[in-house]
């Protein structure tokens, strides 16, 4: 494509596709009159602040592009696994969940559910559960391979973000937390039908 623009003291001030909208508008800027109206096949795009134009082809703009979008892939995948925590999952039928909170929940309570004959548990909506000490043990043994095998995945992205070389290949990666905790509690139901 055939981009036209204006540069004064090498910076681009104005460009289009368009030739004639690129003189409509000179003559309402009289500070770029006179200036040579170049044409050039290279992209052009607006400068990180607004300013003015720059090439969207040059090694500076290509790893901005590549930072920012490493940022926003980065902001992404954190919101999506925090999403899948406060989710959670299900066990026995209950749905539970997994956030922060949960696992520091469940981990006080795993140290003194031994002591109890049974265990009530709320549920994701407040409802009271009642466990035995190992129902409450395997729960807890669920949650945790939910909440590593999540950390895991997203360590393993995280890790591919910041290795990756172009914007195109940050667009490649992606996630599905459900597909991760679904798999998991599937494995935990077979093992428990075949015991």
């Amino acid at each position: 494509m055939t981009n036209y623009y204006v540069e004064q003291n090498g910076i681009i001030k104005l460009f289009d596709t368009d030739k004639q909208k690129i003189k409509d508008t000179l003559l309402f800027m009289p500070e770029l009159q006179g200036l040579e109206i170049k044409e050039t096949q290279r992209p052009i795009t607006a400068s990180n602040d607004y300013t003015h134009f720059v090439f969207a082809d040059t090694q500076e703009y290509l790893a901005e592009a590549l930072q920012k979008a490493k940022e926003t892939k980065i902001s992404e995948i954190n919101s999506l696994k925090e999403a899948a925590f406060k989710a959670g999952f299900y066990f026995n039928n209950a749905h539970f969940d997994c956030d922060d909170r949960a696992q520091i929940r469940l981990s006080a309570q795993l140290a003194i559910a031994k002591l109890q004959d049974t265990i009530v548990w709320l549920d994701y909506d407040y409802n009271p559960i009642n466990f035995t000490y190992e129902e409450f043990v395997n729960m807890c043994a669920v949650a945790t391979s939910i909440v590593s095998n999540i950390e895991f995945e997203t360590s393993t992205l995280l890790s591919a973000v910041e290795s990756a070389e172009s914007v195109a290949e940050l667009e490649l990666l992606s996630i599905n937390y459900d597909a991760v905790v679904t798999q998991i509690q599937q494995n935990t139901e077979s093992e428990e039908t075949n015991e």
